[in-house]
């Protein structure tokens, strides 16, 4: 069963009329009747929990006759975490976010649960609870069964109005309406805080947002973008993990960014802008201990695929240093989509480069390195805050390592140059490292996925044989990826959400750094699943017509790949 979850506008017409908006939750179709039944809910109050059973009950009773449909007003209600709500509690009805509780507020909802009901003609004819006590054993008078078979009867409700109990609304502040939103006190603070670091001169976005004119052209797209969670570019799944320095938008700054676009994007006064941020010039963790990069500037072609170049970097290191945490500079922001940087420690990089014969430094090779890596330092994608590894943790760096800086280039229409700089932070000397991190691969490459199938599965078991502490985590595909989840399951059977990246996009590739590094006891299993379209019909489809695909490097092949940040915990 899938729950779809959407953001609510406030306002009588989000009541009455039909809510579900899209996505994969059950159909909105108005019931036969017209009669429609809204609850309102948290995923955090026990005496709404304690109805579960009872919702349920009514559905089975009413269900086709009367819509059913449950709303989150609560501050802090997130789409992933309503869906998990919904989908773990059987919940066969739509269930939507309320974002800062506009349409609870709209009908005077003070508690949850509250439930509405509404007649044919979008008339609110009961108001209130559910019934008359907490415990479903003990109910004696059912106020909503009674109200909806009296309307079902043609009747009125011989109850329209109980006082409702259990939790109180704590709905946050609501998005301002399409009459009162602006930019200058409502749509700037956004952009400067969640957009501004990737959208201003000189950075990787295409385009800046870093004032009114600039954020005024692309209004529709903003709101467009943001709806569809493609931008901010964050594609962990709210609610599935916790991560550090995520950046995604709230329901009530979406809900304001597309109230602002349907306003035709007034600016308000402009006494009340904030100031726009302002950015370090140099590196965001200060003066690196350590600086790599390539001999000499990359071209690239003016069109063509884009192009995934590694460049062999000798450290020329004379003992092992400890790095504790990696910032990447790109030298030509127009062309740089993201770095990884690899370890190799046998030499297989150098016999790669030896075969290049272009011209230019490095080689190229799809996706991956073109060799099993010996380690990784981590990656860097725009929007991606660089960050140091906790006291006592670092990588191991030893002398003759070499690191194979990974840059994905997307091509613009014309020749360009780059020589993208990475930047080290070492261990200070009287730092005592006890936990060496490293980069653990978790792969299943015995795999066939079948031509047409459009959500074909494959699944990975990664035991865990030590405590092992776990401080980030990349998942990795190639193109015909759907969708990746990963979580742990401790030796006592429970299981702990490490990453669902639900929506796979190759071009948005990005390492997820924990919001607390994850304590993993020994007997503990990482279970990996991943889902794939290999039909014609899959948007990123490279082979026409399809055929089976099985694990390998070029562009045309798959991976079934979690890389996971991690250190022994003894």
């Amino acid at each position: 069963m899938k729950i779809g979850i959407v953001l609510w506008s406030a306002g009588l017409a989000a009541l009455v009329g039909a809510s579900w908006l899209g996505g994969t939750g059950p159909s909105s179709t108005p019931s036969r009747s017209g009669v429609k039944v809204v609850l309102f809910l948290s995923t955090d109050c026990p005496v709404a929990m304690h109805y579960t059973p009872r919702f349920n009950k009514l559905v089975d009773q009413f269900g086709e006759r009367v819509a059913f449909e449950a709303l989150f007003p609560n501050e802090m209600e997130t789409p992933g975490g309503v869906r998990e709500y919904a989908k773990d509690r059987g919940f066969r009805f739509p269930c939507n976010l309320d974002p800062g509780g506009g349409v609870a507020r709209s009908r005077g909802v003070t508690h949850v649960p509250t439930a509405i009901l509404l007649d044919a003609d979008g008339r609110m004819v009961y108001k209130g609870a559910i019934d008359d006590n907490r415990d479903g054993t003990r109910v004696k008078k059912p106020y909503l069964q009674d109200a909806i078979s009296a309307v079902l009867a043609g009747h009125s409700p011989s109850v329209a109005r109980t006082e409702p109990f259990g939790c109180l609304l704590m709905a946050g502040p609501s998005a301002p309406s399409v009459d009162q939103v602006n930019f200058a006190e409502h749509v700037a603070p956004i952009l400067y805080n969640s957009c501004m670091r990737c959208h201003r001169v000189g950075e990787a976005a295409p385009f800046a947002l870093s004032n009114y004119e600039e954020a005024r052209k692309w209004a529709d797209m903003i709101a467009l973008v943001a709806e569809q969670r493609k931008m901010p570019p964050w594609k962990a799944k709210e609610g599935f993990g916790e991560f550090h320095d995520p950046n995604v938008l709230s329901a009530v700054q979406i809900e304001t960014l597309k109230n602002w676009a349907a306003a035709k994007a007034p600016r308000g006064d402009a006494k009340k802008e904030p100031k726009p941020p302002t950015f370090r010039t140099g590196w965001s963790l200060g003066e690196p201990d350590l600086l790599l990069q390539p001999k000499r500037a990359y071209k690239t072609p003016s069109e063509g695929s884009d192009v995934y170049r590694h460049f062999v970097i000798e450290p020329n290191l004379k003992e092992t240093v400890w790095v504790k945490g990696m910032d990447v500079r790109p030298g030509n922001r127009k062309i740089v989509h993201h770095v990884i940087c690899f370890l190799d420690t046998q030499g297989a990089s150098k016999r790669l480069e030896a075969r290049n014969s272009d011209g230019q430094e490095g080689y190229t090779a799809f996706g991956t390195p073109g060799f099993i890596p010996n380690g990784s330092l981590g990656g860097w994608a725009p929007g991606l805050q660089p960050y140091m590894l906790p006291e006592g943790a670092a990588f191991e760096l030893k002398p003759g390592t070499r690191i194979v800086m990974q840059v994905h280039y997307h091509l613009n229409g014309k020749e360009e140059e780059d020589r993208t700089q990475v930047a080290l932070y070492l261990a200070k000397k009287d730092e005592k490292i006890n936990r060496v991190a490293d980069i653990k691969w978790l792969a299943n490459p015995f795999f066939r996925l079948k031509a047409g199938d459009k959500n074909a599965k494959v699944t990975g078991r990664f035991p865990v044989r030590r405590n092992t502490i776990l401080y980030g985590v990349m998942p990795h595909m190639h193109l015909l990826g759907k969708s990746m989840k990963a979580e742990v399951e401790l030796p006592d059977g429970t299981t702990r959400p490490l990453i669902w990246v639900e929506n796979w996009d190759f071009n948005w590739q990005l390492s997820y750094a924990l919001k607390e590094p994850m304590r993993i006891p020994a007997g503990s299993v990482i279970r990996v699943e991943a889902l794939y379209d290999n039909s014609a019909t899959s948007p990123f489809q490279p082979n026409d017509p399809p055929k089976d695909i099985t694990w390998g490097e070029e562009t045309t092949d798959e991976m079934f790949l979690l890389v996971a940040i991690a250190a022994r915990d003894d």
